[in-house]
């Protein structure tokens, strides 16, 4: 899930996480304003640290008993969705979850991604990162979606 690197830090492959980044960032248009008469500002369809905590969300909470299952991360003219296996853990709810509310399912890996310096282990992502990142970004709010033996991740372009 990091890059992985060689003895003389190099990069030699980058993880599942960059890899997303750089899936996102290739395939999304970006847009540009002219901040003055001179200067242009790019401004990308989505925000890459929402797109960073989501991605590192998906990872660390999925269900990972559920075999012949993959997250899956879909770009589409108006919107993104990141797909995660298995129901929402211990009570959480999407409701709960933009209050702040938070349980680890994969409590290892989450100290893991944590060491790596993927996340800050405060359990605030969704509501400080996510919600108020897209909010800021492009006035949108992401849709949290408990379908079945999924949760689904909305952000709007």
């Amino acid at each position: 899930m990091t890059a992985l690197l060689a003895a003389d830090g190099a990069v030699v492959e980058n993880g599942l996480v960059e890899q997303a980044l750089e899936f996102v960032r290739r395939n999304t248009p970006v847009t540009a304003t002219l901040a003055d008469e001179a200067r242009r500002i790019e401004r990308r369809t989505y925000p890459p640290e929402v797109l960073r905590e989501a991605v590192v969300n998906a990872l660390i909470h999925r269900d990972y008993l559920l075999t012949s299952t993959d997250i899956e991360l879909a770009i589409y003219s108006d919107r993104m969705e990141i797909v995660s296996p298995g129901r929402l853990p211990n009570g959480i709810t999407p409701a709960r979850m933009r209050t702040g509310c938070r349980a680890a399912r994969n409590q290892l890996l989450k100290d893991v991604m944590r060491d790596y310096g993927y996340l800050e282990h405060m359990g605030m992502g969704i509501p400080r990162k996510i919600i108020q990142g897209m909010k800021i970004h492009n006035g949108t709010e992401p849709e949290l979606v408990e379908d079945q033996e999924q949760f689904i991740l909305r952000l709007f372009a």
